[in-house]
């Protein structure tokens, strides 16, 4: 008698879980808001205060790209179109990435590669494209 088993495997499904450190910029385009502030006030305003242990600790500081631009009243110029993502960083996780005057927390907005309009700082999160301006050995100048 010839007995066959089949481990029966799970079906493979990709989880749809809402990342609560993240807003995209389809979030922010779908409910038409008008700034990054107003969206991040709608979805996530618990961003927007200082949460850590340290009573001295007040300021939730806004990154543009790996690079600080003030506190969070700059989202109010930011423009949700120019966005790709917002993704807030608790105080131990800011600390640890940009120093200890970061315990309440850093929001960062990141913008597209080729950069956006009213974006002055270029996107450090995203692969740049290859250098072409290199000469080749079988080249002629």
């Amino acid at each position: 008698m010839l007995c066959v088993a089949c481990a029966s495997q799970a079906p493979q499904t990709t989880s749809n879980r809402l990342d609560r450190t993240v807003i995209t910029r389809d979030q922010m385009l779908q409910a038409n808001y008008t700034s990054v502030y107003d969206a991040v006030a709608a979805l996530r305003s618990v961003w927007l205060r200082p949460r850590s242990a340290e009573s001295s600790v007040s300021t939730v500081w806004v990154y543009v790209d790996n690079a600080r631009v003030g506190d969070v009243d700059v989202l109010k110029t930011m423009q949700p179109r120019l966005v790709n993502t917002v993704r807030y960083y608790d105080g131990p996780s800011a600390t640890s990435r940009w120093g200890v005057d970061h315990a309440a927390g850093v929001i960062h907005v990141s913008t597209w590669s080729a950069g956006a309009a009213g974006m002055t700082l270029p996107d450090s999160t995203r692969r740049r494209p290859p250098d072409t301006s290199r000469v080749t050995p079988n080249s002629t100048r």
